[in-house]
């Protein structure tokens, strides 16, 4: 399948920018044309409506590693 990337997302390890134009297997296509990260270039598959962007609130921790045997 032949798809636009509607916006910019990672899937598994490839990174996809707005505007790129590839070819993906069938199944991998209509999965992102139904998150509406992607539209099908052939227009068979309907695009889903995307549910907008996800902040992720990383919080720093430190490990302490040593001795602690009483």
């Amino acid at each position: 399948m032949k798809i636009e990337c509607l916006t910019t997302f990672l899937d598994g390890a490839d990174r996809f920018e707005i505007g790129d134009l590839r070819t993906v297997e069938d199944a991998r296509g209509a999965r992102l044309c139904a998150n509406g990260w992607a539209r099908d270039l052939s227009g068979s598959t309907a695009t889903g409506a995307a549910s907008g962007d996800a902040d992720l609130v990383i919080h720093n921790s430190t490990l302490n590693a040593g001795d602690n045997h009483v």
